[in-house]
């Protein structure tokens, strides 16, 4: 493999991690601002001065940074199904870190988008780097 592929791998590993991270903050971040008084500005300070949703928030923002980066770099067609592993990944810090019910149906249901998502990777072209 093309040392340029190889960095766009690279850099993808890292967006997709600080997404799957980014998101379950938010996601446990955004649920603890429900404690929060009524009304506009009280929601509003709840969610700013919340480290979770803060931190959830850098790590998306570093996330699209780095996206638009591979995507610089390479065809979407190679670079997009790079993000599949990131159900299966939300789906394990969903269960495992914010302890939700992911059911034997939703598990199917991010296996089959995983796999169909590589599938569609395999077939198309490496991409482009340039």
């Amino acid at each position: 493999m093309e040392g340029g592929k190889l960095r766009v791998i690279a850099i993808m590993v890292v967006a997709v991690l600080a997404v799957v991270v980014g998101e379950t903050l938010l996601s446990k971040g955004m649920k603890q601002t429900n404690s929060a008084a009524a009304g506009f500005g009280n929601q509003a300070q709840a969610i700013v001065g919340n480290v979770y949703v803060v931190g959830g928030t850098v790590l998306m923002t570093l996330y699209f940074g780095l996206y638009m980066q591979a995507l610089k770099m390479a065809d979407l067609s190679f670079v997009l199904p790079l993000t599949a592993v990131s159900y299966l990944l939300g789906a394990v810090t969903s269960k495992y870190y914010l302890h939700e019910t992911v059911t034997p149906v939703k598990w199917i249901g991010v296996l089959i988008i995983t796999l169909g998502v590589i599938i569609i990777g395999l077939g198309s072209p490496a991409g482009s780097t340039h």
